[in-house]
């Protein structure tokens, strides 16, 4: 079945400002992938995003990339520790114009970056107890 036509095929995001945090605490943006189509639109949005110079128009596209894939987020809270449930129409009040940026660099890259790669667990389909044999000593 491909990729896109998964519904729980995902990817995590952490951002470069959060990767100092530990583990447990860091905020993980989780983002669904596209079909070709809907990437059309993506591609077009982002070169739009980069011909334009007007900060406002720049703003307005990138969360328009972003919210095309974002399906939800994890570990994200107030100052008072308090969880902040998913609503994507929150996220323009939560982060800078740099991390949403990078937020919707990833969802035009459709795949997480090769720090968030090696934290995720390997997805082989294989049977590896069949395919190894004992080597005879």
């Amino acid at each position: 079945m491909p990729l896109a036509t998964r519904t729980n095929q995902i990817y995590e995001i952490v951002l470069s400002t959060d990767k100092e945090l530990p583990e447990q605490q860091r905020p993980v943006f989780i983002f669904r992938y596209v079909n070709t189509i809907e990437w059309e639109e993506i591609a077009s949005l982002n070169d739009k995003f980069e011909r334009t110079t007007a900060t406002k128009a720049m703003i307005e596209l990138a969360f328009q990339v972003i919210n095309k894939t974002l399906c939800g987020w994890r570990n994200m809270k107030m100052p008072d520790g308090e969880d902040i449930a998913f609503n994507p129409e929150k996220l323009k009040s939560m982060v800078t114009l740099q991390e949403a940026t990078e937020l919707m660099m990833a969802a035009v890259a459709q795949r997480p970056t090769v720090e968030d790669k090696k934290k995720l667990p390997s997805q082989s389909g294989l049977d590896m107890a069949k395919s190894v044999k004992d080597v005879k000593g």
